[in-house]
């Protein structure tokens, strides 16, 4: 059994010419260190990191625990945990200092952006359904309040096929009481 990828445990042990730092990033050996960082659990709850073309992605959500929820969509500069990693940290920066003030409702559309913390206003009942427009093929990352699991989200291409991110991490930052909202 695998153990899951936390911000902690990111790649322990040495590869190369590197060293793991205790704070989840690699440092080469002479001593720079360009990604000093001391991360506990981020305010995020999942991050899924997805090697997409251009075009327009549906994710779709059924019912949930929440009636809206904070989401980051952000490029990543690689892909694998390392670039899960660091897109992490611009999400971590989103979640923490960001205001979720542009809401997204059913149907609308976002772009990926650092700048950008949105919040999901879920439909009363049924489906809600957001798009995900690519301008250009690369890693990109999505970051969630809440699992995908807990709305039975779905990540679709053009042609309606199910998408699998080629990495994630998950981090349990908040609970949830009995009637599913966030204590």
């Amino acid at each position: 059994m695998t153990t899951p990828l936390t911000r902690r445990r990111f790649g322990l042990g040495a590869i190369g010419a590197t060293a793991v730092l205790g704070s989840g990033c690699l440092s080469d050996l002479t001593g720079s260190d360009d990604h000093e960082h001391e991360h506990e659990d981020p305010p995020w709850e999942w991050g899924g990191l997805y090697d997409l073309d251009s075009g327009t992605y549906a994710y779709t959500y059924q019912e949930g625990p929440d009636p809206d929820m904070q989401f980051a969509f952000v490029s990543a500069e690689e892909g694998g945990d390392h670039g899960l990693y660091h897109a992490g940290e611009t999400a971590t920066d989103l979640f923490e200092h960001g205001d979720a003030d542009v809401s997204v409702t059913d149907g609308e559309t976002v772009q990926p952006s650092s700048d950008t913390l949105y919040r999901v206003d879920f439909a009363d009942s049924g489906e809600t359904t957001m798009e995900l427009e690519v301008e250009s093929g690369g890693y990109y990352s999505i970051f969630t309040a809440h699992v995908p699991d807990e709305f039975e989200a779905e990540l679709l291409s053009e042609d309606g096929e199910e998408l699998s991110p080629d990495a994630t991490e998950r981090h349990s930052t908040h609970g949830h009481s009995d009637d599913g909202h966030e204590e």
